[in-house]
């Protein structure tokens, strides 16, 4: 079986004009990250990760430390672990969402400040998108979506085979995905998972070229060793 391990994205940078990068804090994650797979011995056969910069910044930081004495794999960009359109499916459904219930007005007003009004924001957006209820032009379905990450998924693990140890740098719509196919989770309890999955997270699964089985989910213990709660984060 392959082993595969999706890594979340380290701190972005959430209140700036330009989420898509990393955080200084991110950075450290990411430092850490490679650090800890060097202490336990975890090396890859191959690296993956999204298009997007948070993502490879993650990635090329992470491999970094955890290769500075040797030869890193290359890190082959994969853009079936892109995100979801997240900020557009937000701003597109926000007037409907209001008209059906006002409350969200003030959610929406205090998204940037309040980890309640962004979790009652994102989780009724996500909700309706996944729904197929609406289409969004220009966005992906979230059926297109999971099909998408599995693609992905299945193409990375066929091509190493099946003893191979493979890193993949994504984002968490992607973990959640995966989550869902190895566990059959329904699409509420995935969108829900979204807002768990912890920044420079490790989650990893056992690929035997048609079935994905959940090995572990969310682990941040590399960050949890060096007992500074501030490393813990979310976004």
């Amino acid at each position: 079986m392959s082993e595969l391990y999706l890594i979340r994205h380290a701190q972005a940078s959430f209140k700036s004009s330009n989420y898509d990068r990393l955080s200084e804090l991110g950075i450290r994650q990411s430092e850490i990250l490679g650090d800890y797979f060097s202490q336990i011995g975890i090396l890859f056969d191959a690296v993956h990760s999204g298009s997007m910069d948070r993502q490879r910044a993650t990635a090329f930081v992470c491999l970094g430390r955890l290769y500075s004495a040797g030869e890193a794999p290359v890190l082959r960009t994969a853009r079936e672990f892109d995100e979801y359109n997240a900020h557009r499916i937000i701003g597109t459904l926000a007037p409907v969402l209001e008209e059906e219930d006002p409350s969200m007005a003030d959610a929406f007003a205090n998204l940037f400040t309040d980890g309640q009004a962004l979790k009652k924001v994102f989780e009724a957006a996500m909700l309706r998108w996944a729904s197929g209820q609406v289409e969004i032009p220009g966005v992906e379905t979230w059926t297109e979506f999971k099909a998408r990450v599995r693609c992905g998924i299945d193409r990375v693990c066929s091509k190493q085979g099946r003893k191979a140890r493979i890193a993949v740098f994504t984002s968490g719509g992607a973990i959640c995905a995966a989550m869902q196919i190895a566990l059959g989770l329904s699409d509420e309890v995935s969108i829900s998972l979204a807002l768990q999955i912890r920044n420079a997270s490790v989650s990893t699964f056992r690929h035997d070229g048609e079935t994905l089985r959940l090995e572990s989910f969310n682990s941040v213990a590399h960050l949890e060793l060096m007992k500074e709660q501030t490393l813990i984060t979310y976004r």
